[in-house]
């Protein structure tokens, strides 16, 4: 009886530790064929607005040697600022990509939003890679109110 407990137990250890990857690496080698795509420009400061239905980010990338730091200010919609109250979760990503659009690198933008009307912030510096030619966001979230709530996104 204690061999098969311990035989069950090492099992589910095993799938649990084998199972557990990061929510960011599950989208690496996709496409992002949905969402606006930025390529790098030459110039050494950039500033632009990306922009879908759900979400508007503000940003500016710097290039510095082998550096670069993508710095920006994100929010949901109007259309969400005027139907709903409440952000029940927000996950916010940037996708590093390749000449074909595709997700070679992907880092999670904390976006703690408790009012749809909150902004999110953010600064990332990475170090350039040859074969990364632009970046793209996508997001996850819920919103909220009294009568009840809806499901966004905009990933690959």
């Amino acid at each position: 009886m204690k061999i098969k407990t311990l035989v069950v137990a090492l099992l589910c250890l095993i799938f649990a530790v084998t199972g557990c990857v990061s929510t960011s690496e599950l989208y690496i080698g996709k496409p992002v064929n949905s969402a606006p795509v930025i390529e790098f420009q030459k110039a050494e400061i950039t500033a632009g607005t990306w922009q879908t239905f759900d979400v508007t980010i503000n940003y500016t990338y710097t290039v510095s040697g082998g550096l670069i730091e993508i710095t920006g200010q994100g929010e949901l919609s109007q259309h969400y600022q005027m139907m709903y109250n409440n952000v029940r979760t927000m996950r916010v990503y940037l996708f590093l990509l390749d000449a074909d659009a595709v997700i070679l690198q992907t880092v999670e933008i904390p976006a703690f939003l408790m009012s749809t009307e909150d902004k999110f912030t953010f600064n990332i510096p990475f170090k350039v890679n040859q074969s990364m030619k632009g970046f793209s966001f996508g997001y996850r979230g819920v919103a909220s109110d009294m009568d009840g709530q809806t499901y966004f996104d905009s990933l690959p």
